[in-house]
């Protein structure tokens, strides 16, 4: 029996349940078209349960989420299919329905591809960067990007996958919402989701897979976070506090040394001799790059930092590893960088990112480095990264403006009445 029917001239469309194909309760959806007394069955990749089919109106059963989104996708298709009948009309004087369906097939159903297919090609070809243009880790992380997007198709649809062509802008509004209220991700992590999402979209686009990036100008902003850093005198504390366990006193002069180096852990990790040479200055530096992001992090080093790198150029583990210090485990770090708080009386969570923070805060911007010169050696790819350590040095703000006041008062009150 054959489903209601939309008539557009002499071609009628409908789409039907293959009932000879049904396995487990669960079948086949085919557009059927019928034109000058022919017809032909078109398969549309989908399959719907025999007792959530509508046999009647050719739809799928309720008012449900995944029924309003799965009828959605079908107007889409019938939209379609009269869009390029009708381009054909054009140029075609006798069309015919093996005609039709040879151009649809070719063009408008059979190529259409699914988000998560799309996900799966994207993060396979940038795979193939890893080495060139990102490090293992990011990459990891796209499997995380496109697990969360099935999660969300799974329970906002009940379905595995969706058409590409097929998604609205709302998609988006509605994951976003699904990564702040039930995923409970930081505002800033999410962007990183939401990105993800759009350049997946992108990628479609330029794959011709979808005509446009229905998320290109969606706005997530990034949220300000704060900064934990050391001032002078919580660092000198640190500095000069008597230690005599010895686990402690390393991790202590790992700390100090990524305070007046700014190396994040990963970087402080692999730096060797062979990262050391003398700079334009004639003093010595370290010339290497991020793991993060590959930019360049040459640092000159300052006169605490050679210290610490000759008091380990002995030290055992140093010489077997061929490294310019001790390191322990990340994890190992910020759990005695915990102890070493504790005695020294440090209130913040110290941790081996705080130490960066301190270099780019206290040791470079309050002291009178500029901007450019922080944000080149703490390796950031944008200086408004650094701009956001700015923000937090008031000592510098005070120290500018107490230069200010003095270069006022020094001025003779004949000069002032002068320059009236």
């Amino acid at each position: 029996m054959l489903c209601a029917m939309k008539k557009l001239d002499f071609l009628k469309i409908s789409f039907v349940l293959r009932k000879d194909r049904i396995e487990n309760g669960i079948g086949p959806i085919y557009l059927l078209l019928f034109l000058d007394g022919k017809r032909t069955k078109i398969s549309i990749n989908q399959t719907c349960s025999s007792d959530q089919w509508d046999e009647k109106n050719g739809r799928y059963q309720g008012n449900s989420a995944k029924a309003t989104s799965f009828n959605e996708m079908l107007e889409k298709i019938r939209l379609d299919t009269i869009r390029v009948y009708n381009e054909m009309k054009h140029f075609e004087t006798d069309i015919t329905v093996d005609m039709l369906r040879e151009k649809l097939t070719t063009t408008s159903i059979d190529r259409k591809k699914k988000l998560m297919e799309v996900c799966d090609i994207y993060n396979s070809n940038t795979k193939k960067l890893v080495g060139i243009e990102m490090n293992k880790d990011t990459w990891a992380r796209y499997s995380a990007y496109r697990n969360r997007i099935g999660d969300f198709i799974s329970k906002q649809f009940k379905v595995d996958d969706v058409y590409f062509v097929h998604l609205k802008y709302s998609f988006i509004v509605e994951y976003e919402f699904y990564l702040k209220t039930e995923v409970k991700l930081h505002q800033n992590t999410m962007v990183k989701y939401l990105q993800y999402l759009s350049r997946v979209a992108e990628f479609a686009v330029n794959n011709e897979w979808t005509e446009r990036n229905l998320f290109q100008n969606y706005k997530c902003p990034i949220k300000e976070t704060k900064r934990e850093y050391l001032t002078a005198s919580e660092l000198d504390r640190i500095m000069t506090k008597e230690i005599s366990i010895e686990r402690l006193a390393e991790v202590r002069d790992i700390f100090v040394f990524c305070c007046h180096t700014g190396y994040a852990y990963k970087d402080a990790a692999k730096l060797t001799n062979d990262h050391i040479d003398t700079g334009i200055n004639g003093r010595k530096w370290i010339y290497t790059s991020r793991q993060k992001n590959d930019n360049v992090a040459n640092v000159p080093l300052l006169d605490t930092a050679l210290e610490i790198i000759d008091k380990y150029k002995e030290h055992p583990k140093c010489v077997n590893e061929k490294k310019l210090l001790p390191m322990k485990s990340n994890q190992k770090l910020n759990a005695y960088l915990k102890e070493l708080a504790d005695i020294c009386d440090i209130k913040k969570p110290l941790t081996m990112h705080i130490a960066r923070h301190t270099f780019a805060t206290t040791v470079l911007l309050a002291n009178g480095v500029s901007m450019e010169a922080t944000s080149k050696m703490l390796g950031h790819s944008s200086i408004k990264t650094t701009q956001i350590y700015g923000k937090i040095v008031e000592s510098r703000v005070a120290s500018e403006m107490e230069m200010l006041n003095q270069k006022i008062d020094k001025k003779a009150p004949g000069d002032q009445k002068e320059a009236k």
